[in-house]
C-alpha cells in the first residue's frame, strides 16, 4: 500500500464519493468535468460504460476515477512539500493541451481541504514517500476502483519484473539513448529506465536530472494514468530532486493519443517543441479487442495506417483488422514504432505468446512496419508463469531492431517455476524465483518467417521412435475398375462399395469429399471367390467381366489369391478409427478418419487409398491424441526437415522418426484428444476452407503450446485463454 500512517481510507472514500454524488446531483462544475470526462472515454476508448453493473455507469466510474486522482493530488502536495519541488505540470494535458479532463483543481469543491485534502497529506509517511514505486500506485488504484471499472478502461498493471527483462532483451543499453513508453500507464518502464540511468551514471544531481528528463519520455492516454507516472517519475528520482536547488520541475510525461487517432497533439515541454523521434521503444501495449473500439475510431485506423503499414493480415472476406479475435496490440506497437523510432532504433514490447502462430500473429510475423524491416532480437518467454494474475499468463517480451533484416534462429529465454510462485518485483527477484531455459526460436517453414515460430529444442525433441505401426492404405492398381461412378452403383450389390480416399480428399483435421470403390476381399492374398459368387453374384459378374484388365496387373503383390484380389488389405483396414495422411508430395495433413455418410451407401467405414499411409486403432481418444502430435507445429516441422523441406513423401520411414508415444506416456494426452475432436468438429462446421477460423486458430495455438511445452521438458503449461491487455 502507499506509505499513509495511520489513516482510513475507506472511511475517506465513503466521504469523497459521498460528497462526489452530492456535487453531481447538483449540475454545477463537476457535472459539467463529469460529462467532459465521459466524451473523452468514449472517444479514446468506446462505449465502455455500458458494460458496467450500475444504474448510473458513468457516475460511478467518474466518481471512482476522482477519487484515485484525488489521493494522487495529495500524494503529489505531500512529494513538493517534502522536496521543496514544485512540479509545474502535474495535471495531465498541461504540455499538449489535452487539460478539459483535468481534476485537479474539483477535489476542494467536493470536500473542503480541512475534510479532504489536508487530512491525507497528514497522514502520508514523509520517509517513505521517496520509494513509492509504481506497484504500490497500483495497489492504490486497484483498492480504490472496481475491477469492472478497471477493465472497461483497460488498465493493467505492468509487473516490475517484467519490465525489467524487456530492457535487458534490448540489444542495446537504455543509458545515453532516448526512451520512449507510449503507453505508460502508472509508470514502471519509466521508473525500471530512471533506476538504470541512476545506477549507471555519475555526477552532481542537476546531470542526472537532466539526462533522465532528457532522455525517458512516457505517454498515455488515460489522465490517472499521466498523474500516476508522474508521480512515479518524480519518486524514482526523490533523492536528487531533494538535493538539488531547483524550485520547479517538469515531468515529461504526457497526456496525448499516441497514435494521434482521437487526438494528435504537439507536445510542449520546457519552452519546446518535443522531438518525438526516439532511439527506443518499450511498453505494454493495450490488449484491448478491436471489437470494444468504436466504429469511428476502427474506421481512423484503418484510413490511417492500414494500408502503409500492412496491416492487414487476411484475405477475402476475413479482410478486416478485428479478424480472429484480433486485439491492438500488434497494430498499436507498429504504429507506435512507424511515428516515434528512429532510423535503427530498438523496441521490446510485452505481447501475447501465441502471436507466435496463429492468424493473429501474421502482423508480427512479417516482421515490417510498412516499408521497414525488424529484426527480432531477443525474446523472454514467460507463459509458464503468471506476471498478470488477473487475466492470466501467456506472455512474451519481445526486442527488435529496426530497419534491420529479419534471420533466425532467435535466441529465447523460457522462463518456468523453480518450485512456488514467481516474484516479479525485480529482474532479479524473478531470476531468484523462476528457472530460465535458453533456446531458440525458428520459423515452421525455413523458407517463410511468416509461418509459425516454434522453439528450436521442441522441434529436435520431436524426433524419436514411434510405438504405432504404420501402415499402407488400399492398392488395386485397376481405377477403371475398382472405382465406381454413381451411375455403377445398379450394376453390382453395395455391400462391398465403400467412401475411399485419394490425395485430393484429406485436409487439416477433416476430408473434403471421397470416391466410391469396390473391395471385393476383407484382407489382402483372401481366397473367397466361392463365397462371392454366391453372395454377391452380380459383383461377381462385374469383376469377370473385368478379367483381362485384372489378370494384366504389372504387380508381384497382387498375384496371390483371385485375379481380383488386391494389397495393402487387412484388420487394420477395418479398425474404427484411422489416422491418415497422404504419402506423396508434401502435404503434412494429418486427420482422423472413421465412418462416412455416403448418400447412396449409407454410413461405412473409409478406406484410405493407395495414396495414403495411416495408423490404425479401435480407440477413438487415441486417434485423436496422435492426430494431434502430427498436426503440432513442432511435428510439423520436424517432418518438413526430414522430407528435405517437402522434396520427398511422408512415408512410413519418415514418419517413423517421430516420437510418438503412447498416450500413457503424454502427460497432455487427455487435452489432446479433446482438442483434436474439436479441431474436427470445426473443420467439418466451417463452409469451404477453415483457414483462418478463429476458433479453429484458437484450438490448434493451445495444441501447439501444449505440444511445445511437453516436448521442451516444460512442467508447466500457460492457460489456454488470456483476455487481452
Amino acid at each position: 500500500m502507499v506509505p499513509f500512517r495511520e489513516f482510513d481510507i475507506d472511511a475517506q472514500r465513503r466521504a469523497y464519493r459521498n460528497a462526489a454524488r452530492k456535487r453531481l446531483a447538483e449540475d454545477g462544475p463537476l457535472a459539467a468535468a463529469r460529462d467532459r470526462w465521459a466524451s473523452y472515454v468514449r472517444t479514446t476508448h468506446g462505449d465502455v460504460f455500458a458494460d458496467l453493473d450500475a444504474d448510473d455507469p458513468v457516475d460511478r466510474a467518474f466518481v471512482e476515477t476522482c477519487y484515485v486522482d484525488f489521493l494522487l493530488d495529495c500524494l503529489l502536495d505531500a512529494f513538493e512539500g517534502k522536496t521543496g519541488v514544485t512540479i509545474t505540470n502535474r495535471e495531465p494535458g498541461t504540455n499538449t493541451g489535452a487539460t478539459g479532463v483535468a481534476l485537479g483543481d474539483l477535489h476542494d469543491q467536493v470536500l473542503p481541504p480541512d475534510q479532504g485534502r489536508e487530512s491525507v497529506v497528514t497522514a502520508v509517511d514523509a520517509e517513505h514517500l521517496s520509494r513509492v514505486t509504481p506497484a504500490q500506485l497500483r495497489d492504490l488504484y486497484t483498492d480504490v476502483v472496481s475491477r469492472d471499472v478497471r477493465l472497461a478502461l483497460g488498465e493493467y498493471y505492468t509487473p516490475r519484473g517484467v519490465a525489467d527483462l524487456a530492457l535487458d532483451a534490448l540489444p542495446v543499453s537504455v543509458t545515453d539513448t532516448s526512451i520512449l513508453d507510449p503507453g505508460c500507464g502508472s509508470g514502471v518502464f519509466l521508473t525500471a529506465t530512471l533506476d538504470r540511468i541512476r545506477q549507471e551514471r555519475t555526477g552532481p544531481p542537476e546531470s542526472i536530472l537532466d539526462a533522465a528528463v532528457g532522455s525517458v519520455v512516457g505517454i498515455d492516454v488515460n489522465p490517472v494514468a499521466v498523474k500516476s507516472a508522474t508521480l512515479a517519475y518524480c519518486t524514482a528520482l526523490f533523492d536528487e530532486l531533494d538535493a538539488t536547488d531547483r524550485e520547479r520541475f517538469a515531468v515529461p510525461v504526457f497526456l496525448t493519443d499516441a497514435l494521434g487517432l482521437t487526438r494528435d497533439d504537439e507536445i510542449e515541454f520546457r519552452g519546446a517543441s518535443l522531438d518525438t523521434t526516439f532511439d527506443t521503444l518499450v511498453g505494454n501495449p493495450p490488449w484491448i479487442p478491436w471489437e470494444r473500439l468504436s466504429e469511428r475510431l476502427k474506421d481512423r485506423w484503418r484510413e490511417r495506417y492500414v494500408e502503409p503499414l500492412d496491416l492487414q493480415p487476411h484475405e477475402g472476406v476475413a479482410a478486416r483488422l478485428g479478424h480472429s479475435n484480433d486485439d491492438v496490440s500488434v497494430p498499436f506497437a507498429w504504429t507506435c514504432v512507424h511515428r516515434y523510432l528512429r532510423a535503427g532504433g530498438t523496441a521490446a514490447f510485452v505481447l501475447k505468446r501465441d502471436l507466435m502462430r496463429g492468424p493473429a500473429g501474421a502482423v508480427l510475423r512479417r516482421l515490417r512496419v510498412g516499408d521497414r524491416s525488424l529484426a527480432l532480437a531477443d525474446v523472454q518467454d514467460l507463459s509458464a508463469l503468471d506476471p498478470f494474475p488477473a487475466v492470466g499468463a501467456n506472455t512474451a517480451v519481445y526486442a527488435f531492431q529496426a530497419d534491420a533484416e529479419p534471420s533466425f534462429p532467435v535466441p529465447t529465454t523460457v522462463w518456468t517455476l523453480s518450485g512456488g510462485q514467481a516474484d516479479f518485483g525485480s529482474g532479479d527477484a524473478l531470476r531468484e524465483s523462476a528457472t530460465a531455459t535458453a533456446t531458440e526460436l525458428v520459423p515452421l517453414d525455413p523458407d517463410d518467417t511468416t509461418t509459425a515460430w516454434l522453439r528450436a529444442d521442441a522441434e529436435r525433441a520431436a524426433l524419436g521412435s514411434c510405438v504405432h505401426e504404420i501402415r499402407h492404405g488400399l492398392k488395386d492398381d485397376a481405377n477403371d475398375v475398382f472405382g465406381l461412378a454413381r451411375d455403377e452403383l445398379d450394376r453390382i450389390e453395395p455391400d462391398l462399395v465403400y467412401p475411399y480416399l485419394k490425395s485430393r480428399h484429406v485436409r487439416k483435421w477433416g476430408l473434403t469429399g471421397h470416391d466410391l470403390r469396390l473391395i471385393p476381399q476383407t484382407q489382402a492374398g483372401e481366397d473367397n471367390e466361392a463365397w462371392l459368387r454366391e453372395e454377391y453374384p452380380e459383383t461377381y459378374d462385374y469383376l469377370d467381366a473385368n478379367r483381362d484388365p485384372l489378370t494384366d496387373r504389372s504387380s508381384s503383390w497382387l498375384d496371390r489369391g483371385p485375379f481380383y484380389s488386391v494389397f495393402g488389405l487387412g484388420e487394420y483396414t477395418w479398425a474404427d478409427y484411422k489416422v491418415a495422411w497422404c504419402r506423396l508430395g508434401f502435404k503434412p495433413h494429418f486427420t482422423v478418419v472413421s465412418t462416412r455418410d455416403d448418400p447412396d451407401l449409407g454410413e461405412k467405414q473409409v478406406i484410405p487409398g493407395d495414396h495414403y499411409m495411416f495408423v490404425a486403432t479401435d480407440d477413438r481418444r487415441t486417434a485423436h491424441y496422435l492426430c494431434a502430435l502430427l498436426n503440432a507445429a513442432p511435428y510439423q516441422r520436424t517432418l518438413r526437415d526430414l522430407s528435405s523441406n517437402g522434396k520427398a513423401s511422408l512415408s512410413k520411414s519418415v514418419v517413423s522418426e517421430l516420437d510418438l508415444p503412447a498416450p500413457a506416456d503424454c502427460p497432455h494426452a487427455d487435452r489432446l484428444a479433446d482438442l483434436s475432436a474439436e479441431a474436427h468438429e470445426r473443420v467439418a462446421a466451417v463452409d469451404e476452407s477453415p483457414d483462418g477460423d478463429p476458433e479453429l486458430s484458437a484450438i490448434e495455438t493451445e495444441i501447439d503450446r501444449l505440444v511445445e511445452a511437453w516436448l521442451a521438458g516444460d512442467e508447466a503449461v500457460a492457460s489456454p485463454e488470456v483476455p487481452g491487455e
